[in-house]
């Protein structure tokens, strides 16, 4: 008896399913932070070989960040569910509680909130990263691995740090937002510096203000635009606070500029400690960066 084919349209669907079916095992889907405890890993501690560095992008100075970029050089994903940075030059270890997986080959970057630095600490080593990882049983393993200080900006870090610390402690320094000299393109700032006791002028003088990406300074005697606002002469010794009063213009005027702001409310200020020029870096607190971000609006006529 001749065997009994299947209609044609059950034989379409069986195909249409098999191709299917073959199609996702090509294409699997791409892993995710949510399904590492799925993924294959390494057996051993043994069996994880990965590379770091450390560097900072261009947001993290506004959130006082660091990144710790891992490459997996190792053949199977790698799970990692926290790191820290280990160093001298911190008086803490720097602690990310986040799960994350690398592939095979390829590099992520674990974002890092900075503890305070330790100092002084000159010429600091790059730190060590200590990696806790999955292994294939579900155990969990700390791996330490050696990191390199991409482009010198861990150093950076430690020293702008310390130079800071040793200026606040002679003087404090803040700046405010100050709206009743806001006039068409002009922002009304105030520059507030407080010595601490016994500072004194041959310890700390502030010499000027740098502009930012965001806002340009201007000279109120004539309304020249300057990249720095030179600061009287002995600003920041003595026993008496002053505030300052400078202007800033829009540096650009669009509105994707300021939606994208990292650093325009980020000021920075050239002093000399003890004889020795530096830089330290004021950011504004939430209540004067929003009002300086209001008040570029209106002046740009966003």
């Amino acid at each position: 008896m001749p065997r009994r084919r299947a209609p044609l349209a059950s034989r379409v669907a069986a195909v249409l399913v098999v191709a299917s079916t073959a199609l996702s095992g090509c294409s699997p889907a791409a892993p995710s932070d949510l399904d590492s405890a799925a993924l294959p890993g390494p057996v051993t501690v043994a069996d994880v070989a990965v590379t770091a560095e450390v560097y900072r992008s261009r947001i993290d100075p506004a959130r006082g960040g660091m990144q710790l970029s891992v490459r997996n050089d190792g053949a199977v994903p790698l799970t990692i569910v926290g790191a820290r940075l280990e160093s001298p030059a911190l008086q803490q270890p720097i602690v990310r509680e986040r799960t994350t997986v690398i592939g095979p080959g390829l590099t992520r970057d674990l974002a890092l909130t900075l503890a305070p630095a330790a100092c002084p600490d000159e010429g600091p080593e790059p730190p060590q990263a200590v990696l806790i990882v999955q292994l294939i049983d579900g155990s969990t393993a700390e791996v330490a691995v050696p990191t390199v200080d991409r482009i010198g900006q861990w150093a950076e870090w430690v020293a702008a740090e310390c130079f800071a610390a040793a200026v606040a402690e002679r003087v404090g320094i803040t700046v405010r937002h100050d709206a009743t000299r806001d006039e068409g393109a002009h922002i009304g700032l105030l520059l507030d510096i407080a010595p601490r006791a016994g500072a004194s002028e041959a310890e700390v003088e502030l010499v000027s203000l740098s502009d930012t990406v965001l806002f340009g300074l201007v000279q109120a005697s004539d309304g020249t635009r300057v990249t720095k606002a030179l600061l009287p002469t002995g600003t920041g010794g003595g026993a008496a606070a002053v505030s300052i009063p400078l202007l800033l213009t829009p540096a650009r005027c669009d509105a994707h500029a300021l939606a994208d702001d990292k650093q325009g409310t980020l000021f920075r200020i050239d002093v000399v400690l003890d004889g020795e020029p530096g830089t330290v870096t004021i950011a504004a607190d939430a209540a004067t960066r929003g009002g300086l971000y209001d008040a570029f609006r209106r002046a740009c006529g966003l």
